[in-house]
């Protein structure tokens, strides 16, 4: 969970944007005991107007901001606000990075914490970047209808423009602006049609097989279903870790079950890839798992294999990428 964050502060917010709950970073950061944060609303310590940025709503944001602490010392930071239903009810997470410089060394930021906020942004890209590429790369396949291919140029104008956003953001913050500015996540919809299949150009040999794909990002997860139906796929696509245990059980049980399951290495609010892996093999010893994330050059993207992994697949692909990849599992 967010709360087991040991490197950023970390607050739990309830519809009303009111603390609920924070970790022991918070409580540091505040100068204050748990108790006495809890039931504050977060404006008490921020310079924001949480409603009005909708942090509660739903949507995902990056947004500057300046925090001050029970003692009045100022610092700029950086809030990135994520959300996951819990009971019925939207429950927003706002993890922050302290970007202020350190009176030590004026020149030099917190890298830590600088580090944390980009490897969060570059994430974001290269889930967006997965959709565009991804998006494109269908387009060179067979069997697309004219509608299809109109839905897919959109969603890959759309995703550069989101990208472009993003980066402009960047630039602003990278020349100190600590005016608050929105990072809105628009939800992409790739509704992907099935067209008359053809056998596709990748494949020698045209074999109906199920997937099971983790992937919490729309964009991406529909993006993906559409590159893999044409490779012959019949995807279900699920967004936890628990749905995709009891997807996978029920599979077992039929006479058609799962050939491989992809899993993508960070789940917003929920276990990933390699967290959930152990109780999939539990299951099924002999289950053909790839592992997919933008962190190319992670520990877990390059040792795959000692996870329980049979390929990884990095952010963003193609579909010869993903077909490969899928070569790369089925032959092990």
């Amino acid at each position: 969970m967010l709360l087991r964050n040991d490197v950023c502060p970390v607050f739990k917010l309830d519809e009303s944007c009111s603390i609920v709950d924070c970790n022991s970073v918070a409580s540091s950061f505040i100068g204050l005991r748990k108790e006495d944060i809890k039931g504050r609303n977060i404006s008490d310590f921020f310079y924001t107007d949480c409603i009005g940025k909708r942090l509660c709503t739903g949507e995902r944001n990056y947004f500057f901001s300046r925090f001050r602490s029970s003692s009045g010392t100022i610092s700029d930071v950086v809030i990135l606000a994520s959300y996951i239903l819990e009971k019925g009810r939207n429950i927003c997470f706002l993890t922050i990075f302290d970007v202020s410089f350190d009176e030590s060394d004026p020149g030099k930021a917190r890298s830590d914490t600088i580090k944390n906020l980009m490897g969060g942004i570059a994430h974001e890209l290269n889930n967006t970047l997965t959709g565009i590429l991804g998006s494109l790369s269908i387009l060179r396949e067979n069997g697309i209808t004219e509608e299809l291919r109109e839905d897919l140029l959109q969603k890959a104008e759309d995703g550069t423009t989101r990208v472009r956003d993003i980066t402009s953001k960047m630039l602003a913050f990278s020349r100190g602006e600590v005016t608050p500015v929105l990072f809105s996540n628009e939800t992409f919809s790739l509704e992907v049609k099935q067209p008359e299949r053809k056998q596709s150009v990748l494949a020698d040999e045209f074999i109906s097989r199920r997937l099971l794909l983790l992937e919490d990002n729309p964009f991406v997860s529909q993006t993906t279903m559409g590159m893999l139906f044409t490779l012959g796929y019949n995807v279900d696509s699920v967004t936890s870790g628990k749905a995709l245990l009891e997807t996978y059980r029920k599979s077992m049980k039929s006479r058609d079950p799962y050939q491989v399951v992809i899993m993508d290495l960070t789940i917003e609010g929920g276990v990933g890839g390699t967290e959930i892996i152990s109780d999939l093999l539990g299951l099924d010893p002999d289950a053909v798992c790839i592992l997919s994330s933008g962190f190319a050059g992670s520990e877990v993207m390059v040792n795959y294999s000692s996870f329980g992994f049979k390929a990884a697949l990095s952010k963003p692909y193609t579909v010869r990428e993903l077909f490969e990849s899928l070569n790369t599992a089925l032959k092990h």
